[in-house]
């Protein structure tokens, strides 16, 4: 009876949770959870704060996501199970993590169809609709919020209509079928404001902006985007602060004159809101705009930055990688519905079976029904046969699509790599500017001094003052020739790494490569981090030759080495005061023939029980929305398939982390 009374006095208290502050309701709520004993009551305080930090800290909706979890399993509390399932998922998606995002979400679906449970089921099917249209899957989308609706409908639940209603008109607007996504966004802000459903207002009142803009009328567009940020403003809802945001930004980078320039600050409020919010599809929108607002006002430098954070933020979301992972748990989730379906036919036949059985026992003579018996199990063995057959020729054919989703996945990895390495050299292109317009520049200034030593120009050069000139143009040919040199330099730069494919290894200074992607890498960590210093030490062979190898590849391994190096003591940093961070690299030709690079910090290291998984696909040790567990595992695959060598890890835990590449000679 407690538990009941506990989860009607929880449900009542959701029910009206729009009408107060989100950062009073989770004082609240964390002052009830520090008193609450560890039953059902507690799954369900810890449930409600994670739905509370949904939208302003994903991260620490999967922290209390988990604790629910863990306690509803140890308790045996199925429904709480479901509910922190639910919770997690949407934690998860907000993060960016979206193959951790369906998998708990489909586990949810699953136990909430299994218990029956109205509320659950349809809370479900929203958050894997919400899921799909982040993706930017429309149709399956669509299917999953109609399957909500008819559940909210059936069971009158008013509250889960109103966040349907508005996100089918977010698919809709996906669709660019604008009067669809009008007709149905404008019931659910109306619902929205019916039920002091604030999160869902201050949503549909951003995207009702964006529908607005789309059907060319920006003064209504406007009154949506102000009303959605002042809303919205208070509780810091992320995800709708960052929509109306950038949609103010589109809308005044459509006007000319001075109030173009608040498309800017817009776009930066935008990426700065998505940043504190950890809202990783925000920070894509914004920085993509940003980089194509620069760009259209000749700011290379800029554009550069924008683009690159736009490239590493979409890295996360929507890699090729990600997205074949997500297909997997599709298939895989398919499989499991055939198979639940097949066994419920075995079941149904079997039952069948049993009640023949019965029958002819109580109706039939002994002999007839041993006759009659033998004759329906035939006829029962020749259906499973026929069933069993097309049963293992729908599995066989699913078997395939996941066989062959498994072979393309490493091509999918290589073509990631080889589309980073192009949309970089596209901002690089920029950076041509500068040498030519000096070359341009010099060109000018020179053709004007020949023309004063002819006597030509407009007034001819006095006497005795040939010789300075001659020595200007001299030098303006020198500068000509230097910026000449870098542009061809960027051209060659940019023509070896947008190349797709498999290359072939080159004779190429081992010991330059190694600088300049050291240098690359600590000026990355340092742009993230100003304040971060670290000791680099190079012991670089000086005699050590050519060696033969995959420049952009071997490059791309050298980067993750460095990078993971710097990230391990950013984090010994943090706990260990006194601490000096140091990271070294040292190159070496063996006596075999063999190069040796070796790749050592004195960060946290590696624990013993997870070293053995460090180059496994999809496994890392980084918090989530920060790693997707493919750096160590396509380095492993360049060093060891692409070049025919060796890498390996030695590690201490809280001492070193030292990684060994070894390269034929």
């Amino acid at each position: 009876m407690k538990t009941v009374f506990v989860f009607l006095v929880w449900w009542s208290w959701a029910g009206a949770q729009p009408l107060s502050q989100p950062g009073t309701q989770i004082d609240s709520l964390q002052q009830l959870l520090a008193t609450a004993p560890a039953d059902s009551s507690r799954v369900l305080l810890l449930a409600q704060l994670a739905y509370e930090h949904t939208q302003i800290d994903p991260l620490t909706t999967i922290s209390y996501g988990r604790q629910a979890l863990q306690l509803a399993q140890q308790l045996g509390f199925r429904r709480g199970q479901c509910l922190a399932l639910i919770r997690l998922g949407a934690g998860f998606r907000e993060a960016g993590n979206y193959p951790a995002a369906l998998q708990v979400g489909l586990q949810g679906l699953r136990l909430a169809e299994a218990l029956h449970n109205a509320e659950l089921t349809g809370r479900a099917l929203n958050g894997l609709g919400y899921l799909n249209w982040e993706e930017g899957n429309s149709r399956p989308a669509l299917s999953y919020f109609f399957q909500a609706r008819d559940v909210a409908e059936k069971s009158r639940n008013v509250p889960l209509q109103t966040r349907v209603m508005g996100n089918i008109g977010n698919v809709y607007v996906q669709l660019n079928r604008l009067d669809s996504a009008l007709l149905y966004s404008q019931r659910g802000y109306a619902l929205d404001l019916r039920n002091h459903d604030l999160i869902s207002e201050v949503g549909d009142a951003a995207m009702l902006g964006n529908i607005y803009a789309g059907l060319g009328n920006p003064a209504l567009a406007r009154r949506f985007y102000h009303r959605s940020i002042r809303r919205a403003q208070g509780p810091r809802f992320t995800f709708a602060l960052c929509r109306a945001y950038i949609g103010q930004a589109r809308l005044f980078e459509h006007q000319a004159g001075a109030l173009a320039d608040s498309a800017l600050y817009f776009g930066k409020q935008a990426l700065r809101t998505g940043q504190q919010g950890h809202y990783p599809k925000g920070m894509l929108d914004a920085s993509q705009f940003l980089a194509a607002a620069y760009a259209a006002r000749h700011d290379s430098a800029a554009a550069f930055r924008y683009l690159t954070l736009a490239s590493t933020t979409r890295d996360s979301l929507f890699s090729q990688t990600k997205m074949a992972q997500v297909q997997a748990l599709d298939v895989s989730e398919r499989l499991r519905q055939q198979e639940l379906a097949d066994q419920r036919t075995q079941a149904a036949a079997e039952r069948r079976q049993l009640w023949l059985l019965a029958a002819l026992a109580s109706t039939m003579p002994a002999l007839l029904l041993l006759w009659r018996t033998n004759r329906h199990k035939q006829r029962a063995n020749q259906l499973l046969n026929a069933q069993n057959a097309q049963i293992a020729s729908q599995r066989d054919e699913l078997g395939d699509a996941l066989a062959q989703l498994k072979a393309t996945q490493g091509q999918l990895v290589q073509s990631e790599k080889m589309a980073f390495l192009g949309e970089l050299t596209a901002g690089i292109a920029h950076e041509l500017q500068n040498p030519l317009a000096f070359v341009k520049n010099f060109a000018e200034v020179s053709t004007l001094l020949v023309d004063d030593i002819a006597g030509d120009g407009p007034r001819a050069a006095p006497e005795g003052t040939q010789e300075l000139l001659l020595a200007g143009l001299k030098q303006n040919l020198q500068e000509i020739s230097q910026h000449g040199q870098r542009a061809s330099t960027i051209i060659a730069g940019m023509l070896s790494r947008s190349h797709h494919g498999s290359a072939a290894c080159v004779p190429l200074d081992l010991n330059a490569l190694v600088s300049e992607y050291l240098r690359l890498a600590y000026q990355g960590v340092r742009t993230k981090a100003p304040a971060f210093t670290a000791t680099l030490t190079t012991r670089l062979t000086p005699a050590l030759g050519l060696v033969p190898a995959v420049g952009p590849d071997l490059g791309r391994v050298l980067l993750n080495l460095f990078t993971n190096a710097f990230h391990a003591v950013q984090q010994r940093q943090k706990t260990t005061p006194g601490y000096v961070p140091e990271v070294s690299v040292s190159t070496r030709r063996l006596p075999t023939g063999q190069v040796e690079i070796r790749v050592r910090d004195n960060g946290t290291g590696i624990p013993q029980g997870v070293r053995s998984k460090i180059f496994q696909p999809f496994f890392t040790t980084k918090p989530p929305a920060e790693g997707t567990g493919l750096g160590l595992s396509l380095s492993h695959d360049i060093i060891v398939q692409g070049h025919h060598g060796t890498l390996k890890v030695d590690s201490t835990e809280g001492e070193f982390t030292e990684f060994t590449i070894h390269l034929p000679g």
